[in-house]
């Protein structure tokens, strides 16, 4: 009976990952729909702000081999490989603690029509286009 109960425990907890990861991947598109039938409403600013900060909080780890690459093309190999990884760290907890304040806090709209953040773009790999 409690074997059966903890197969569920690890079901129930799959299931949710796997949501979350859903709404990782699918948060960027919806962030950029924009004419005239989609309005900035609440519901879509508060579901935005909860993808950008899962996809945030799972992906964060990336900026490690984003900073050693950007390191490495600008200096030489060993000396861009030491501080990538330094800087890659710096903003890979800077990025999960942003994506952490964002799930924690996303029925509350904070950054009202504007969201302006601290980092060089809402999601990792995806760079904003000035």
């Amino acid at each position: 009976m409690k074997s059966e109960r903890k197969g569920k425990g690890w079901r129930t907890l799959a299931v949710a990952a796997m949501v979350a990861l859903v709404l990782a991947v699918v948060a960027p598109a919806f962030a950029t729909s924009t004419g005239p039938l989609y309005r900035t409403t609440y519901p879509s600013k508060i579901s935005n702000k909860l993808g950008r900060g899962l996809g945030n909080m799972l992906f964060c780890w990336v900026e490690i081999p984003i900073e050693i690459n950007q390191e490495v093309q600008n200096t030489d190999l060993v000396t861009g490989s030491i501080v990538g990884f330094g800087l890659g760290l710096f903003r890979t907890g800077q990025r999960f603690v942003i994506g952490a304040v964002d799930v924690v806090t996303f029925p509350v709209d904070v950054y009202g029509n504007n969201y302006q953040s601290v980092q060089r773009s809402e999601f990792p790999f995806i760079d904003e286009v000035e």
